[in-house]
């Protein structure tokens, strides 16, 4: 699973060292990072006003001139989703954050062990949220294979041919009962016979899709529209 990070942090040194904090924990884990950084309030909302643009959002109250809380506030206002965690060097703002659905509130200077236990807890929440899985039948028996694990589906003649982070699974099936099952904010085609995973994908061009693994796909001039809009409103 890939979890959306932001850091709101004014103060160049408390955010390269939040940022480390938080790059150790993920590196003992499974999950995937994706990480940015923001200075400040309009940073903030010239770049990611648009809701969803992150899972889980560390955010420093005092941002120079601007009050972090008041940019949770108009956050929240339109994204119920995102998880907040408050940096501060002060506990003033504590209730405040909390009635805004605030999950954690560090004290500043943040110490390891709490920040990763912030981040334990908001991912296990991410996890529970997106626990959605394809079921199917192979060589007679039923399995689920959870959507974060699914890289992308091919046709092949009568068969399907499901390619995931470890394995590669093919059965006799069609294309159209598989899509029904999934999600389509996720999952697009990339041709006729290509469904492919956006979490996945590295690069669209006009021609071809670059997934992580090395794999490319060949985009048919049809699907390139749909593919490349899909792939920015899921990442910005």
């Amino acid at each position: 699973m890939t979890v959306r990070i932001g850091i709101v942090e004014d103060e160049a040194a408390q955010q390269a060292y939040v940022r480390n904090l938080i790059e150790k924990w993920f590196a003992g884990t499974d999950y995937r990072l994706q990480l940015v950084t923001c200075s400040g309030t309009e940073e903030y909302l010239f770049k990611y006003e648009k809701p969803g643009a992150f899972d889980i959002l560390f955010l420093d109250i005092m941002l120079g001139a601007s009050n972090g809380m008041e940019l949770a506030k108009k956050i929240r206002s339109t994204d119920r989703e995102v998880q907040i965690i408050f940096l501060t060097g002060v506990k003033d703002y504590v209730f405040e954050g909390y009635e805004i659905g605030a999950v954690r509130y560090l004290l500043k200077p943040v110490e390891a062990g709490e920040l990763g236990r912030a981040l334990s807890h908001c991912c296990q929440r991410l996890s529970e949220k997106s626990g959605e899985y394809l079921a199917f039948r192979y060589l007679g028996e039923s399995l689920r294979i959870a959507f974060s694990d699914i890289l992308l589906i091919r046709v092949r003649g009568h068969y399907l041919q499901m390619l995931t982070r470890d394995k590669v699974y093919e059965w006799k099936g069609s294309m159209n009962g598989v899509r029904e099952s999934l999600d389509e904010k996720r999952f697009v085609f990339a041709n006729r016979s290509e469904l492919v995973n956006l979490e996945y994908v590295t690069r669209i061009t006009r021609q071809e899709c670059f997934l992580e693994n090395g794999e490319t796909l060949e985009i048919s001039r049809g699907a390139y529209k749909g593919l490349n809009e899909s792939f920015m409103e899921y990442y910005l």
